[in-house]
Order: C-alpha cells, then sequence, then structure tokens
C-alpha cells in the first residue's frame, strides 16, 4: 500500500474531515496538539509521541509544528459521484493535462473552497494523487471528489448530455470569464501549462473564455486561472439568487 505523510496542524485537523481517516497520528512528545490528540480519540485513530528529532528527520526537517498524520492510498471517486441529476447549480473542474503538482494541488484546494462538485482527471498526461500533491493540498483532496478517467473526451460528451455547459479556458478566446451567465450545470475546463486546452475539447465547448489582463504579464498559470473563474462563477450565482 503506497502511503503519504503530510504535515501542519492544519493540514493534519483537515485530515479528518476527509472521505477516510488518516492510518494514525504523529505528535510530538513535549508539546502536542491536545485538540488532535481528542480527534483521534474521538475517531479511533492511533496516535504515537515522538521526539521533535524524530519529526525533523519523518519530514527532512520541514516545518511540522509538531504533528504528521499518516494517510491511506488516495481512493479515486467514479464518474457518476459527480455528475447532478438536477437543475440546481453545479460545477465540476477538467483538468487537461496539468502537469505540474503544485499547480493540481493548488486547483484543488480552490475548487474546495469555492465549493466545486468534483475534479476530474485524465488518466493520461496528467500528474496523479502523488505524495507531493496531497502534502501541498493538505489535505483537501479528502474533501472533493476526484476522478480519473480514460479519456475527457468521451467524458465531456456524457455532460453534455447530462445537460451541462461546458468552457474552456484559452488566453485567447473570444468570451469574457465575466460575460457569461454561469446559473445551472457547468465543466470548467483548464488546460495544461504549455499547450493549454486541446483543439478537440475547444470544439466541444460551448464556450472558449478569456480572462482579460490588462497588465504587463500576459498569461496566468493553470491554478490561477481556474481560481479567477470560479470565483466569478461563484460571485454571479450569489449575486443571481
Amino acid at each position: 500500500m503506497s502511503k503519504t505523510i503530510i504535515y501542519g496542524k492544519y493540514p493534519v485537523k483537515n485530515s479528518f474531515l476527509g472521505k477516510s481517516l488518516p492510518l494514525r497520528v504523529l505528535l510530538n512528545e513535549k508539546h502536542p496538539d491536545q485538540e488532535i490528540i481528542l480527534l483521534c480519540k474521538k475517531m479511533s485513530v492511533p496516535y504515537e509521541l515522538l521526539s521533535a528529532e524524530e519529526l525533523d528527520r519523518r519530514t527532512d526537517n520541514q516545518n511540522h509544528q509538531g504533528c504528521l498524520a499518516v494517510l491511506r492510498e488516495y481512493s479515486f471517486s467514479s464518474l457518476d459521484d459527480v455528475i447532478k441529476d438536477d437543475d440546481k447549480n453545479h460545477t465540476i473542474v477538467i483538468l487537461d493535462g496539468i502537469q505540474d503538482p503544485v499547480n493540481f494541488a493548488s486547483i484543488i484546494r480552490s475548487s474546495v473552497a469555492f465549493d466545486v462538485d468534483g475534479i476530474i482527471i485524465s488518466k493520461r498526461n496528467q500528474v496523479g494523487m502523488t505524495p507531493t500533491v496531497r502534502k501541498i493540498a493538505t489535505g483537501a483532496e479528502e474533501l472533493i471528489d476526484i476522478v480519473q478517467v480514460d479519456s475527457l473526451i468521451d467524458t465531456i460528451k456524457k455532460l453534455r448530455k447530462n445537460n451541462y455547459w461546458i468552457i474552456s479556458s484559452a488566453g485567447e478566446g473570444k468570451d469574457y470569464y465575466n460575460n457569461i451567465n454561469y446559473q445551472g450545470k457547468f465543466a470548467l475546463v483548464i488546460g495544461s501549462e504549455g499547450n493549454g486546452v486541446s483543439p478537440i475539447i475547444r470544439k466541444l465547448s460551448d464556450y472558449v473564455a478569456s480572462i482579460p489582463l490588462p497588465g504587463k504579464v500576459k498569461a496566468l498559470n493553470a491554478s490561477i486561472a481556474c481560481a479567477v473563474f470560479l470565483s466569478e462563477i461563484n460571485s454571479f450565482r450569489f449575486k443571481n439568487k
């Protein structure tokens, strides 16, 4: 079984909120976090008290704040878990070839923050749920359904049949991200860091939308672009309740 260690008070506490509990927790024997101990006792998660030196060793001298959690192997959700049958407002994020684990982890965190229904990734040309991604996501990956599929194209076609509007983010897109009516069910496609959204997925999209950038920097990385879109989607829906 592949295991991952996350560290820091917030990530460890967050790990108790997800789909699966941590296998065990490791705490500083001199100053153990009492809130984490209570969570361990309440949820029957074993914990150990170790020296600060041992915690340093297990995290390669990172800022662990006196606590670590050992996580189970990540379990992906099914596509049916994220597709909604009703006509309410829903959002899915689709990643088309994201290779950078920092971008992937940041997108996970933003998606959880903006209450996205799920994230869809491909089994190919996409960074997976690696230990690095899970460390940077700080437990947020356990708070959202993440689906790994064989074909993004087939998945998008299925979403369209289930009345989802498809938006692809692209710097040269003719639609502006803040000129779209976001009422209903939407799937937001974020493309790879180098190539963007693939041409065939753009053709399947209802919108190819850009974020106007008046400053000297003319491109945003994938995770920031995703956060900007999700912020606008939520702002639009909040204003139009």
